[in-house]
């Protein structure tokens, strides 16, 4: 995350001022009398949200949000909220038969196909500004969609699980790791989660990738060319999970095995170590566990780099309002003076992409205010963010590593696979 100065508030602040006196719907105080004036403007106008977000914030959370927007606006917002896997669905088929929503929740394995599909506007020039947000996603210069909210994923360690398999400290290290799986499985219990199921393949970047990035083992050169066939890091990775895979430390049904079953396998307290989003550590209520960073090589001794995903926001190029779509945007990012996003980002345990916003984190759980922490000290990565048809690429690549573990393939041969299906995205 980058650092708010005191010069980009002072510049944000200015820029603020001048959009509540000339945009409609950003109007001054409520004692003047000028935000019921912008509301009673934008009386009767309406806008639709497509997300995800609803499903996994706190009942109602969202709709309170949505409900402080039309009181100070007038423009009303309808959630249309499906989980995760489901969104891009309502999405794209919404494009298809001219019904996609006004304002979309996109993930990044969908942002170059969806600006290809001429589902995505510039959000730019409909009036967002992007100057409030650390972060941007454009493709060929042009900004379609900004994060709102960043989660990392950390390694979630059950604990229980350790002590019982005599496991005295949570590993930092590749062998550390694997010595506590041995014991773990000794102990008739099951101990690293790697999901490989393909109906979401995100586990070949959060699980498999993150084991990496812990390691500066990246998909990508320095020049961002990828740089994968070959690659000793990379196949000293690969043969770290089939060492995993044969001595039988995965997570029964690794090869099946969807992000949502094992987040569910370890809240039920069924594996010692999964690594998810900071948003899923509301569902380990039931579980003693701890957060750390991913295991990284014996010999490593520079930073780690940490997945994340994000919930990001653009606007369909279909919207009839487009410049009231900006104006909700721009709530998300610097309502009330970016309160807003730091209570989205204290809620949803994420971290904030908005500048102005400074969350008060101790409300959340201890083990999210600890790798917060941890976080800082380290940096986030996610190389597949903006890849031309990233969901098929993380397909061909999940469906390789499969037939890597399984013996059906050399590894040399899978990371020319890989280098092939990354060099040719989009083509």
């Amino acid at each position: 995350m980058k650092l708010k100065t005191i010069l980009k508030l002072c510049l944000m602040v200015s820029v603020m001022a001048i959009m509540a006196l000339a945009m409609t719907g950003c109007g001054g105080s409520s004692d003047s009398g000028e935000g019921e004036e912008a509301a009673a403007d934008n009386s009767g106008t309406s806008l639709t949200f497509q997300q995800w977000w609803g499903g996994e914030l706190p009942d109602g959370y969202l709709d309170g949000i949505l409900a402080d927007f039309e009181a100070e606006t007038g423009i009303k917002v309808e959630p249309l909220t499906a989980p995760w896997a489901d969104t891009k669905t309502a999405i794209t088929a919404g494009a298809a038969n001219g019904t996609v929503a006004d304002v979309l929740s996109v993930d990044g394995q969908w942002l170059a196909e969806f600006v290809d599909m001429g589902i995505l506007t510039d959000i730019e020039a409909a009036g967002v500004d992007t100057s409030v947000g650390a972060d941007t996603w454009k493709v060929d210069g042009t900004a379609y969609v900004i994060p709102v909210n960043n989660f990392v994923y950390p390694m979630y360690v059950n604990m229980d699980i350790l002590k019982d398999a005599g496991v005295e400290a949570i590993p930092t290290t590749w062998t550390e790791l694997l010595d506590a799986c041995q014991k773990i499985k000794d102990s008739g219990k099951q101990a690293f989660a790697l999901n490989l199921g393909t109906a979401n393949p995100n586990g070949i970047q959060n699980v498999y990738g993150g084991t990496g990035w812990a390691s500066a083992i990246n998909f990508r050169a320095e020049d961002g060319s990828f740089d994968v066939a070959g690659n000793e890091g990379q196949k000293e990775l690969a043969e770290l999970f089939k060492e995993m895979y044969d001595k039988g430390y995965l997570y029964e049904g690794a090869t099946t095995l969807e992000e949502a079953e094992m987040t569910s396998n370890f809240a039920a307290g069924n594996c010692a170590f999964t690594i998810a989003g900071t948003s899923t550590m509301s569902e380990f209520t039931d579980v003693n566990f701890e957060t750390a960073l991913i295991p990284s090589k014996d010999d490593y001794e520079g930073k780690h780099g940490i997945p994340y995903a994000s919930w990001a926001v653009g606007i369909s190029s279909s919207c009839e309002n487009p410049e009231a779509a900006a104006q909700f945007v721009n709530y998300l990012l610097s309502g009330k003076d970016g309160e807003v996003a730091a209570s989205l980002a204290a809620t949803a345990g994420a971290l904030p992409n908005s500048t102005l916003a400074e969350p008060d984190y101790s409300d959340t759980p201890e083990q999210f205010q600890s790798f917060y922490e941890i976080y800082k000290d380290n940096y986030v990565i996610n190389e597949f963010t903006g890849l031309p048809n990233a969901t098929d690429v993380c397909t061909s690549m999940t469906n390789d590593l499969v037939e890597y573990l399984e013996g059906n393939l050399e590894v040399d041969k899978m990371l020319e696979n890989w280098q092939g299906y990354l060099d040719n995205a989009g083509k």
